[in-house]
């Protein structure tokens, strides 16, 4: 009987669950407006207005970046960068930021320490800290947790690490720890073996409306020769209780004689929704502070188009 009931819960979440198509747009940065940086993570705060985590930051906080839309197409009009709202603290290798819009609080993850801590919306710490598992206080150094996202919606939080054995956190309203999830990554590309630097994990997830996930598989590969080095992203459709993925989207940038469009994709979030009804997922990309001249601080969009299957 109970796996006669699994199966029918099982069938009943595939037939209802929200088909997504996704639109991508070409991706944009803004060097007399946004600073060189190494930008880690984002949220939106409602408006044209995002906090935005740099994982090299003089301090630990966040900005905000002003990022005016199209309400048709998704793609981005401008974008400024509005300030640093800082803690008063160090550094701590912020990798994600989620904004809680019911207490208008703000949620950072740093790698060092592998802590969420709340911050006022001028950038002052708060005393209160989400609760995390055990298995996430002893993550191998520059392997840690990496994302979170928040969904207002579903009231819940979400965290994860990045690579290795991989853990999807989900957190009640209370930020207290509800389920764990194992996510498995696609095999990669790149040869380890041949490389200068590599890097292959999660770099970041987004919690949708209905429970599922968003979640951004990115390998940065970079011979020692520099040119040919590129970023593949695949964007994947995760429903947590049925440990299943749909590739929704995919797209490569590559440093090249001639281009130059190399992407480290590691922050995104849900933005507004378009006249259409649709959704804006807004990204930013970690330029290493604009490495050797040659990176940029790139944002790019994906416009979210739901339906049920």
């Amino acid at each position: 009987m109970r796996l006669l009931l699994l199966f029918i819960y099982i069938a009943l979440s595939l037939s209802t669950s929200a088909q997504i198509q996704v639109t991508e747009n070409r991706q944009h940065h803004f060097p007399n407006d946004i600073p060189a940086g190494d930008y880690s993570g984002i949220a939106w705060l409602g408006g044209n207005r995002y906090a935005v985590v740099s994982d090299k930051s003089a301090n630990d906080g966040f900005f905000v970046f002003q990022i005016d839309i199209d309400s048709i197409s998704g793609e981005i009009l401008s974008a400024r960068d509005l300030g640093f709202h800082s803690s008063g603290f160090a550094n701590r290798d912020q990798e994600d930021i989620a904004y809680i819009p019911e207490t208008d609080k703000l949620l950072i993850v740093g790698e060092a320490g592998n802590r969420i801590l709340e911050y006022n919306i001028d950038g002052i710490r708060t005393l209160r800290e989400v609760q995390l598992p055990a298995r996430y206080q002893h993550l191998p150094p520059n392997l840690g947790l990496e994302a979170l996202t928040y969904n207002p919606k579903t009231r819940t939080l979400w965290t994860c690490n990045e690579t290795d054995s991989i853990f999807i956190q989900q957190m009640d309203s209370l930020f207290m720890p509800q389920a764990t999830f194992h996510y498995s990554l696609d095999a990669p590309k790149g040869d380890v073996s041949k490389a200068q630097f590599y890097a292959h994990g999660v770099g970041t997830l987004c919690a949708l409306d209905d429970g599922t996930l968003l979640v951004l598989e990115r390998e940065f590969y970079v011979p020692k020769a520099k040119l040919g080095a590129f970023v593949s992203c695949k964007l994947y459709h995760f429903y947590p209780n049925l440990l299943k993925k749909e590739l929704v989207s995919s797209w490569t940038t590559k440093l090249s004689l001639f281009g130059r469009s190399l992407a480290n994709y590691e922050g995104m979030c849900l933005g507004p929704t378009l006249v259409d009804g649709s959704r804006v997922i807004i990204l930013v990309a970690d330029s290493q502070h604009q490495y050797g001249e040659v990176l940029k601080d790139w944002l790019k969009t994906l416009k979210i188009t739901t339906s049920s299957k």
